[in-house]
């Protein structure tokens, strides 16, 4: 079984810290970053800390249980992500369903022996591979989507940005020698700058290789036209 990727982070949410124990050393061995936490309080203080990308989480808990800890993980947008794999017990078919409707994208049985903790493994990896897969096809739409507008933007803004410039440039040129030319000239020289700017956005997403976004105000993506002509 290939190995996971080293920055795959795991959190473990169970009352169970014997059980946890072999959980945690498992997928350490593994390479994952494991964190774990013996309550659903817990759990929802450090998730956004700790942030991570899957999740093993017991159902059966005092205190808040792993329901209303899989609900209020998916009420936040910013969570919707993560996967969640509850920890039932045998036979606890209503467990199961009320899990899945809730938001969780799978159950594994427990108590686990050996055999179950492979089954765990196997199925954090499934999902993993699954989301590798969803993830690159995103980046794929999101780049062919910047492709499409750089060549709208080039086509409909170049064409008559060209013509502001040489109008500009003519301007600046008839300036020359005017009483007048000290106060007009800095107003002709703002405009060439202006668009050579413009042209210079252009130039940037007609080069763009990969989509790289920042957050200059928290909720508000903009994408690194910078970074986004970079290899990676």
């Amino acid at each position: 079984m290939a190995a996971p990727r080293l920055t795959t982070r795991m959190m473990v949410i169970d009352d169970d810290a014997d059980y946890s124990r072999l959980i945690v050393e498992c997928f350490t061995g593994l390479g994952f970053e494991v964190v774990y936490v013996d309550s659903g309080e817990e759990a929802l203080a450090q998730i956004q800390g700790f942030a991570p990308e899957i999740i093993l989480l017991d159902l059966r808990m005092p205190g808040m249980d792993g329901f209303e800890v899989c609900r209020n993980i998916r009420r936040n947008p910013e969570y919707a992500g993560i996967i969640i794999i509850i920890l039932t017990s045998v036979g606890d078919t209503e467990d199961k369903i009320k899990g899945i409707d809730i938001g969780a994208n799978d159950y594994v049985v427990k108590p686990c022996g050996l055999a179950e903790i492979f089954e765990v493994v196997a199925r954090v990896n499934r999902f993993l591979q699954t989301r590798t897969g969803y993830l690159r096809k995103v980046e794929e739409e999101k780049f062919f989507t910047l492709r499409g507008a750089a060549n709208t933007v080039c086509h409909e803004i170049n064409n008559p940005l060209t013509a502001i410039v040489g109008s500009a440039r003519v301007l600046s040129m008839q300036l020359a020698g005017r009483p007048d030319a000290g106060e007009l000239q800095p107003q002709a020289d703002t405009i060439l700058e202006a668009c050579h700017r413009i042209q210079n956005i252009t130039h940037q997403l007609a080069k763009a290789i990969r989509v790289v976004t920042t957050e200059p105000v928290p909720g508000v993506k903009m994408i690194d036209l910078q970074a986004s002509t970079k290899e990676e």
